[in-house]
């Protein structure tokens, strides 16, 4: 009985270590391939009878069984491509797989089954979907490009398609200047005017336009504010009242800084009110319907905005307006946050969805498919898809990827080990072998 035991218990080596060959085969083929997690042995003694008290052993043989490395981190390397993402730590990112093409429409087709995966080499499609190399859409959560809420209810595949960005007429302009406190006429007189500071703005359509505003000093501290854009109806406002210094509800301002802005030719002051906000609203149309307008000059009794000390000259010191002109497709990209974002070309950046990280009860229990992929199972738990860095979740890094976990040294010793038992157990088999002949022979 121990000798066909020994022939049984080896005969399960060889099957043991046979398998153990093939997962370090598997490794070593994946050495190179993108988020591949590696497929280690986990030998298990099969017992059919032992006993301590009553001093007995039968042999029994060994089981085999994998262990998936699914939470091993590979090695993160910095890529070229902005659309490329990797995750430092636990997590997945959520795909899905195409099945077909809608004949109507000419999209894609997906499964219903969620997939999961670390291989997070996407470019951009076609049809603008972001894919990987091994042809997996990734999903994401939507986000309103213009208010910034996320939509977690849900992930959808992530197209971007929005080529052009629509430009956005000129609201607001803030302005920040230094009026000279002492300019003078050629005369030596009052009134002074300085050179118009002109300022590019921009009309409903995207036109550029230009917005001149023109200071002319009348008295200590007293000038007077003319607006003028060509194009416009009506294209000249003002000249309206602007004091510098003096008092504010009967508090004194800070020598230099705005205490009071007046209204007249359509040019509107805001009342003052100290540290309050200094600005004119007025209205510009260039035949596209009213464009409200609203000049920042900064705030009363502050010196932050425009100013009025000495000097000979206007000194410019910032302006910033808020409108932009059209924009067309310049780059696309995915951050830390997993934000998918559009850079146009006009400047404007708009985020259109937030890649997730989905989370597992136990990693390790994933079902593997082609292509690298992943899918739940009882065992592993439903995914829980959370942002990027938060509750217990990896994170992104932008324009990277994840390489296999894979050593290859390692899998090297290991064969060099399994080759060995392999050898060894094919030994006791033919031990066990000649042993039986010889008992065979005992009969003659």
């Amino acid at each position: 009985m121990s000798i066909s035991g020994a022939m049984q218990t080896a005969i399960s080596g060889l099957n043991g270590q046979s398998t153990a060959i093939g997962y370090i085969s598997d490794n070593v083929a994946n050495a190179s391939t993108i988020g591949y997690k590696k497929v280690e042995s986990r030998f298990q003694t099969l017992i059919t009878s032992s006993s301590a008290q009553a001093n007995t052993h039968s042999p029994g043989g060994v089981l085999n069984q994998p262990y998936f490395t699914n939470s091993a981190q590979g090695s993160i390397t910095q890529v070229s491509s902005t659309t490329s993402i990797a995750i430092s730590g636990n997590g997945f990112i959520p795909v899905s797989k195409q099945t077909g093409i809608n004949p109507a429409t000419g999209q894609p087709i997906f499964e219903t089954t969620s997939y999961y995966t670390r291989v997070g080499d996407f470019t951009q499609n076609s049809k603008g979907y972001l894919v990987n190399s091994s042809g997996y859409y990734l999903r994401g959560w939507v986000v309103d490009p213009v208010t910034g809420a996320v939509d977690t209810s849900r992930t959808t595949e992530v197209q971007v398609s929005n080529l052009l960005d629509a430009p956005v007429a000129t609201s607001k302009v803030d302005y920040a200047a230094n009026l000279p406190s002492n300019i003078t006429n050629a005369e030596g007189e009052l009134p002074a005017t300085l050179p118009a500071s002109s300022i590019p703005i921009y009309d409903a359509l995207g036109n550029e336009r230009t917005l001149n505003l023109i200071w002319t000093r009348v008295g200590e501290g007293q000038w007077t504010l003319e607006v003028t854009c060509p194009g416009s109806t009506p294209e000249s406002f003002g000249p309206a009242e602007v004091q510098f210094s003096g008092e504010i509800d009967g508090e004194a301002v800070p020598a230099g800084t705005l205490s009071f802005l007046g209204s007249d030719g359509g040019l509107n002051g805001v009342v003052a009110a100290l540290n309050g906000d200094a600005s004119f609203n007025f209205q510009l149309d260039f035949g596209h319907g009213p464009q409200e307008m609203r000049l920042d000059l900064g705030s009363f009794g502050n010196n932050a905005g425009t100013t009025q000390y000495a000097g000979d000259t206007l000194t410019l010191n910032d302006f910033h307006q808020n409108g932009v002109p059209q924009g067309t497709f310049k780059s696309l990209s995915i951050d830390e946050d997993g934000f998918v974002s559009v850079t146009f070309d006009n400047g404007n950046v708009k985020t259109f969805y937030q890649i997730p990280i989905a989370k597992f009860r136990d990693p390790s229990e994933l079902d593997r498919v082609n292509g690298n992929a992943f899918v739940a199972t009882p065992n592993s738990g439903a995914a829980i898809l959370v942002p990027s860095g938060s509750s217990g979740a990896g994170s992104y890094v932008s324009a990277a990827i994840e390489a296999s976990n894979v050593d290859i040294a390692e899998e090297f010793s290991k064969l060099i080990v399994a080759q060995r038992a392999y050898s060894a157990n094919a030994k006791i088999i033919t031990a066990s072998d000649e042993l039986l002949q010889e008992t065979i022979n005992i009969r003659r």
